[in-house]
């Protein structure tokens, strides 16, 4: 699963679509997401190096994040990340 943060979207105007089930959040730390369930995602085009594609990135709070991109993703496209 990929996220983005509700701050991009509201700052970006984008439209965001209602879930039809909205999945419960656990932070990468364990501790439950302070803004609960996750009830809306967006259709977005993402780029990540060479990499382009439209994805569904769905909106919470990710603190100081702009968005998280999962282990799907990640796995699938092996992007050279510069830690």
């Amino acid at each position: 699963m990929n996220f983005v943060n509700r701050v991009v979207m509201e700052n970006n105007n984008l439209v965001m679509h209602k879930l039809a089930n909205p999945y419960r959040v656990i932070n990468t730390d364990g501790t439950p997401n302070k803004v609960g369930q996750i009830t809306e995602y967006v259709q977005a085009y993402v780029e990540i190096g060479s990499h382009k594609m439209t994805q569904h990135l769905f909106v919470t709070n990710l603190g100081n994040k702009k968005m998280m991109i999962g282990y799907l993703y990640l796995y699938k496209y092996n992007p050279n990340i510069d830690w």
